[in-house]
C-alpha cells in the first residue's frame, strides 16, 4: 500500500481515535483544533447517517478553496485541494490473496515443468505434453497474478 505521504498533494496528516484525542499528528500546527473538527465532524455525519438509515459514516471530505481535509477509519489527511486526486485519495487497489497464492504455485509449477521437460525424467512423453503442458500453466500463472490485483479497498 502506498504511504499517505506519497498522495498528490499531501500537506498532512492527523490520526485520532474514537474519543477524539490525537494519535499521531504530521505537518500540521494546531493538532487539538484539527481533532475537534474531525470530532465534531465525525459525530454529526454519525447523527446525519442515523437519520438516514445507516449505522455509522464511515468518511467524509470537505473540500475548501486552498485545502481540504478527508476523513476515513480514524486518518484525516490534509490535501491541496488544486492537486488532489480523489480516487487515489480514497481508493485503492488490494491483491486477492487466494488468487496471487494460486497464481504464485501454478506459475511455479510451470517453470519446474519447463525446466523437467529439458531432462531425462519426462523423457518418455511425447515432446507435445512436455512442452503445452507447462506452456499453458504458465499462461493460466500470470492471468491469476494480474487478476489477483483487482479488488477495491479504502485507503484511509
Amino acid at each position: 500500500m502506498k504511504k499517505v505521504e506519497e498522495i498528490k498533494g499531501y500537506k498532512g496528516h492527523i490520526a485520532i481515535n474514537e474519543e477524539g484525542k490525537v494519535i499521531q499528528a504530521k505537518n500540521l500546527e494546531n493538532e487539538e483544533e484539527w481533532a475537534n473538527v474531525l470530532k465534531f465532524n465525525v459525530e454529526k455525519g454519525n447523527e446525519e447517517a442515523k437519520e438516514l438509515g445507516f449505522n455509522k459514516m464511515n468518511g467524509f471530505a470537505m473540500i475548501g478553496s486552498n485545502y481540504s481535509l478527508a476523513f476515513m477509519k480514524g486518518l484525516g489527511v490534509v490535501v491541496d485541494t488544486r492537486k488532489a486526486d480523489w480516487q487515489e485519495l480514497f481508493i485503492y487497489y488490494t491483491y486477492s490473496w487466494s488468487v496471487l497464492i494460486t497464481g504464485i504455485v501454478i506459475t511455479a509449477l510451470s517453470i519446474i515443468l519447463f525446466g523437467l521437460a529439458f531432462t531425462p525424467y519426462m523423457s518418455w512423453l511425447a515432446p507435445e505434453p512436455r512442452f503445452y503442458l507447462p506452456a499453458i500453466l504458465l499462461i493460466v500463472g500470470i492471468v491469476f497474478l494480474a487478476a489477483s490485483k483487482s479488488s477495491m479497498a479504502y485507503r484511509l
